[in-house]
């Protein structure tokens, strides 16, 4: 008798787990549902003015604020009126997978170049067929662009697989250039009768790869013209524009991440949560609030928090109170925040000694602020700021990239620099979510949500917390920052700052491959699988054990249902679990 595998249905707690994994994230929404799925405030209105009008812009943001529910839902907007101008979306989130080639191609900056190109022509394909459509206009795509879209694709598939080109791909990848692309962005917009292209450029962040960075930009400014405003995304602190790209000339940046002290933020987020997450109303009025302000103006921290509380209140025994399952949610979310903050040492270990230094710079701010704050809980002014001496910032390059590399996993939000006598002060205010975990706003050895969100709505005291960088992080800390670099891969030479050549046998000096390494990370423990998943895929001798062997597989479906129980849909949650986890991880 054959054991027959049985495509079981997903458990209630399996369901729940995926959905909560997927829809907090705008690329997973459909098109047509994101007009009743966006907040539209003054301030969106004004963001959405900025990536629909003329002039190249950057759109600046951490992790999870809204980039790309925004850049999509302008597009959909482009898309319904014919008044505006004609747009093309792509995301480049996909770029780490050209990481290897910066290790075994001399010509790796050249097939970048073809890459990104290669996208914005895949973007502008689908672009003209939807614009096309919903205006009933009738073109010959493919002759008005000239170049076949299936063999763009295989460009990219072969270039992100690190083939070599067949003798027809090198032929097209040759006619891939910025000047042809222009042409054929002004050519489709003419077609469908619109004047001006707004060119989005998601995910253009590229953090891994500063090699390429730099180049990416390089293309940015070439594809600016007066017909054409191109519009990319981009973290805060962080994002490397190289030598050449002047970002405060070249483009104006549009700051998207919520402010915390805007006075209709409560407003704001509590919007976002009823269109994305409409169960939000059965929460009580008091946990909203307090569950806005700890997502810290980052819409899908907000999401998540609701969803987690949900979670722990079905859970949770009758006798546990609403203060107790908000504790336990904050404390959690938190926890699981510094958990993605120090993953940033696997990302970038040169930076390992620095990003551990911001972990303990930001928990002293934390534990600073909320001491300032708790005494003043029977005052009319709350406490969030604190100021670092800007001298130990400004003019020491590791501790300003420490401070930049909280800043774009949202861990502190930076407000303009304010002087104090002889002396400037840069203000931050770290997490609130932290803040409130360390009962910032409640007075000592008591809680009461109603107190805390009363204290979160107050003025601001007039000035910060002040410290220097040596009160945070401690002065052995201070003096001991400084970037972590591979020994030689070939003889173990120890590496020299701003050697590109060995000491001791003369190699150039490479980086150990971000990629390859999370290649080889296991496959049981990519976040998203739920515990069955993971258990079973852990036992099995019949799945592979790393990520990079399982994207390896030419048939991972047939693989993964080699498990007992697990059928079709089980299969298919798993592979699109390690594959979004890839995109997130090497973003």
């Amino acid at each position: 008798m054959t054991n027959q595998k049985l495509d079981t249905p997903l458990s209630a707690t399996e369901q729940e787990e995926i959905a909560q994994f997927y829809e907090e994230r705008a690329d997973h929404l459909e098109l047509d549902s994101f007009a009743s799925n966006t907040v539209l405030t003054d301030d969106t209105q004004d963001w959405i003015r900025a990536l629909t009008g003329s002039g190249a812009k950057l759109i600046v943001g951490p992790r999870g604020c809204g980039k790309t529910h925004l850049m999509r839902f302008a597009y959909s907007s482009c898309k319904e009126n014919t008044e505006s101008p004609f747009a093309v979306y792509t995301n480049l989130n996909r770029y780490y997978r050209l990481e290897p080639l910066l290790r075994k191609r001399p010509d790796a900056i050249g097939m970048f170049y073809t890459w990104v190109l290669s996208n914005i022509f895949i973007g502008l394909h689908q672009a003209l067929t939807e614009f096309s459509a919903r205006q009933c206009i009738d073109i010959d795509i493919n002759l008005l662009l000239e170049l076949d879209v299936e063999k763009v694709r295989d460009i990219i598939g072969t270039l992100e697989q690190s083939r070599l080109f067949s003798d027809t791909e090198d032929e097209l990848a040759t006619r891939l250039t910025v000047d042809r692309t222009k042409i054929l962005l002004v050519r489709a917009a003419e077609a469908i009768g619109r004047r001006r292209i707004v060119l989005f450029l998601d995910d253009a962040a590229l953090t891994l790869t500063p090699e390429y960075l730099s180049h990416f930009f390089d293309i940015y400014r070439a594809l600016k013209a007066a017909r054409i405003a191109p519009k990319a995304s981009v973290y805060p602190g962080t994002t490397e524009y190289g030598p050449n790209f002047h970002a405060a000339h070249e483009a104006d940046s549009v700051f998207v991440w919520k402010a915390v002290t805007d006075e209709n933020y409560l407003a704001f987020m509590q919007d976002v949560g009823e269109k994305r997450f409409p169960d939000v109303k059965d929460l009580p009025v008091e946990i909203r609030a307090l569950l806005a302000y700890a997502a810290f103006g980052v819409p899908r921290s907000y999401m998540s928090l609701v969803r987690s509380y949900n979670k722990f209140r079905k859970s949770s025994s009758l006798s546990t109170t609403p203060q107790g399952l908000l504790n336990r949610v904050i404390e959690l979310f938190c926890s699981e925040k510094m958990t993605e903050y120090l993953s940033l040492r696997e990302k970038k270990p040169q930076l390992a000694t620095i990003i551990s230094a911001g972990a303990v710079c930001f928990n002293k701010m934390v534990e600073d602020v909320a001491e300032a704050s708790q005494a003043l809980a029977d005052s009319s002014t709350r406490q969030i700021f604190v100021g670092i001496v800007s001298d130990g910032v400004d003019q020491k390059p590791y501790v300003s990239r420490m401070l930049r590399m909280l800043e774009e996993v949202g861990m502190i939000y930076r407000y303009p620099t304010v002087s104090h006598g002889d002396r400037d002060y840069i203000r931050y205010v770290p997490h609130l979510a932290a803040l409130q975990d360390r009962r910032a706003f409640t007075r000592k050895g008591s809680y009461s949500p109603k107190l805390s969100i009363e204290m979160l709505q107050r003025a601001d005291e007039k000035h910060p917390v002040r410290r220097s960088i040596s009160t945070l992080i401690g002065s052995q800390n201070s003096g001991n920052l400084g970037l972590d670099l591979p020994n030689c891969l070939t003889c173990g030479t120890k590496r020299v700052e701003g050697a590109k050549y060995c000491s001791g046998c003369g190699a150039k000096l490479t980086d150990e491959s971000s990629y390859d390494r999370i290649m080889g990370s296991s496959l049981a423990d990519v976040p998203g699988l739920t515990e069955w998943q993971r258990k079973v895929i852990s036992n099995s001798d019949s799945v592979p054990k790393t990520i990079g062997e399982f994207i390896a597989l030419q048939d991972r479906g047939t693989a993964l249902r080699t498990i007992h129980r697990m059928g079709k849909v089980r299969a298919t949650t798993v592979i699109a679990a390690v594959e979004e986890y890839l995109e997130e991880y090497l973003s």
